[in-house]
């Protein structure tokens, strides 16, 4: 067995033990010391000895991912497995985990911190699928008690709506599972794979569970709603998190699911990313319009992850659609789905910034800020040219990509599919337009009332906004090196048929003309919708009623469940609270902890 391989099999799970150990150890050690700077550097630590360990092992998950076991856990073993499709999210996790710990002057409890970063690698790395539900439900209440943990107001207000919301998502999530190993009898991802093809109607009813539940999770468009509900209450570096990357491990289930087989023909699978696509182009298009319409600096971040995770579900669809020659969407989700991951964690920390300088999150009573923060606005426009797809800039390649595929499922595809790439410009102009509005003001405006003075905030939030604008330039300028490193072995990994790979994505010319042309054609319709938005103050007016998802199912959903809670208790009311979801986590984790460490020690024994 050579290093990588022992690093990925011993060293992560020894390292954890012993993180452990010292954060149970540090308050007696420490009793009559300051203990939050110590924890703080120990959670850093530990993140960064993960991700450098997880780095060591690109040349080997290349050639040949690393699988292992931890025997004796409920009976079968945890499975896991390093490979193509994970090892770059398991990297980026690392990377957003440090940069946005390292920013926030927000008061964070690094042990949930941890926890959510250690249930989130859990995830990626799960090789089967209870493996796979325990740790995402772990995630799911992890973060729960990180954006509850001040215990505000607002903070349990959003968190109320976060955990509800999460706990549906999970039980349609865990029915779609039980029912696949109930008609497979198979745990392993590959082995789920290959028999959900030998099934006739039963694997329409297990799309439905786990696409409504990872939609859920991801504030897929109908499942939206908790979202903008969530957001204004919750700390920006939660917001950071849920959008940078927690809101993808649904997308991730997803392409971890059906992949596997759906590069063989199948209408099961065509009629599956059919309806996904039309899911994320709608996503797309309403986030970008809602997002046009907010003041609310949090609400917008909220609508225009909604939106850009349409990006991502579109390209997925479209992969499934096209089937064995749906190398493009599979691309460009991939792609885009680590793009936004960089350039929307940038703007969330340069709003963030303002934040904390201003008080302020009234888009509408800001203005002027590109005097007394030059810097903070350079960053901010660094996120904009990336979000909105500027050439040089990594969202340019990503949208180029998808894109592509769009348009060769336009004429090969269903006859609707032609107005799918109209839908697509038009997200574009709309993404254009509402990033333009947060730039114009917050920095550009003439008129502000929350700023009279210049800021003084520590320089080590330039850091962490420095090293994502670094990536962001590196990816867009050099966008055929992540093709090489990341996207190849990840699409040969899904066993794509390597001569559609060649033909179509390696040596991808990214600088034709009417790929540039398209990204001028979106910047200019989405300035023109900008200037006649704020010449005519269209966007200060309020959705129509017949545009609310929550109004048709979150609304009535919450009726129904308080009524039958009510009869059940006898018109007690139970609502969940801070100390419920964090009983039931802390119980499920030294659970998992204890079952591990006992098959650890029989194991070496």
């Amino acid at each position: 067995m050579n290093l990588p391989r022992l690093m990925i099999q011993f060293g992560i799970p020894g390292i954890t033990l012993l993180f452990l150990f010292f954060e149970l150890i540090l308050p007696f050690l420490l009793k009559h010391r300051p203990r939050g700077q110590v924890r703080r550097r120990a959670a850093k630590a530990y993140v960064f000895t993960l991700t450098f360990m997880f780095l060591s092992t690109y040349s080997e998950v290349v050639s040949e991912p690393i699988h292992y076991q931890i025997p004796g856990v409920f009976g079968e073993g945890m499975f896991f497995q390093v490979d193509p499709v994970n090892f770059p999210l398991l990297i980026l996790t690392g990377v957003l985990w440090l940069l946005i710990g390292s920013f926030s002057r927000e008061d964070i409890h690094y042990l949930f911190y941890t926890m959510v970063y250690l249930s989130t690698i859990g995830t990626l790395l799960a090789g089967d699928l209870l493996t796979f539900f325990l740790f995402f439900e772990i995630m799911t209440f992890a973060s729960y008690a990180l954006m509850v943990y001040h215990r505000g107001e607002e903070s349990l207000e959003a968190g109320a709506v976060y955990i509800y919301m999460g706990i549906i998502g999970g039980l349609l999530v865990l029915a779609g599972l039980l029912l696949l190993v109930a008609y497979t009898g198979q745990l392993q991802w590959d082995a789920v794979g290959e028999a959900v093809r030998e099934m006739r109607w039963i694997n329409y009813l297990i799309a439905f569970f786990l696409l409504t539940g990872f939609s859920v999770k991801a504030a897929l468009m109908p499942f939206h709603f908790w979202m903008p509900r969530v957001y204004p209450g919750a700390p920006f570096a939660v917001i950071a998190l849920s959008s940078g990357l927690l809101i993808k491990v649904g997308i991730y289930g997803m392409i971890h699911l059906f992949s596997v087989s759906t590069l063989l023909p199948s209408l099961f699978f065509q009629r599956v990313g059919f309806v996904l696509l039309w899911l994320g182009l709608l996503s797309m298009s309403f986030g970008a319009l809602a997002a046009l319409m907010q003041s609310h600096v949090k609400r917008l971040l909220a609508y225009s992850s909604i939106s850009q995770i349409g990006y991502i579900v579109t390209g997925l669809g479209l992969g499934f659609y096209l089937g064995n020659e749906g190398i493009w969407g599979f691309a460009g989700s991939f792609f885009h789905l680590l793009n936004h991951s960089l350039y929307k964690v940038l703007w969330i920390l340069v709003a963030a910034t303002v934040y904390f300088s201003t008080k302020e999150t009234n888009m509408y009573k800001m203005g002027n800020l590109y005097r007394k923060m030059p810097l903070t606005f350079f960053f901010g426009l660094i996120a904009f040219m990336g979000m909105t797809g500027m050439p040089g800039f990594n969202g340019y390649a990503s949208k180029t990509v998808l894109y592509q595929g769009l348009t060769e499922a336009s004429e090969t595809g269903h006859a609707s599919l032609t107005y799918a790439g109209l839908l697509f410009k038009a997200a574009s102009a709309g993404t254009v337009a509402y990033a333009a509005k947060f730039l114009y003001h917050v920095f550009l405006k003439s008129f502000s009332v929350s700023l009279k003075e210049k800021p003084a905030y520590p320089q080590w939030m330039n850091f962490s906004m420095g090293i994502l604008s670094l990536f962001i330039l590196l990816i867009g300028l050099f966008p055929h090196q992540l093709m090489t490193w990341v996207l190849i072995p990840a699409s040969q990994h899904l066993a794509f048929d390597p001569s559609m790979t060649d033909i179509k994505i390696t040596g991808m010319n990214f600088w034709q003309w009417k790929n540039l042309s398209s990204s001028l054609l979106a910047y200019s319709t989405g300035l023109l919708l900008l200037f006649a938005g704020v010449r005519f103050h269209l966007f200060q007016k309020n959705l129509p009623p017949w545009a609310s998802a929550e109004k048709f199912l979150y609304r009535p959903m919450i009726t129904a469940c308080d009524r039958f809670a009510t009869y059940c208790v006898q018109k007690y009311e139970a609502p969940i609270i801070f100390g419920d979801a964090l009983i039931y986590a802390i119980l499920l984790f030294c659970v998992m902890f204890v079952l591990i460490v006992r098959s650890l020690l029989g194991f070496s024994g």
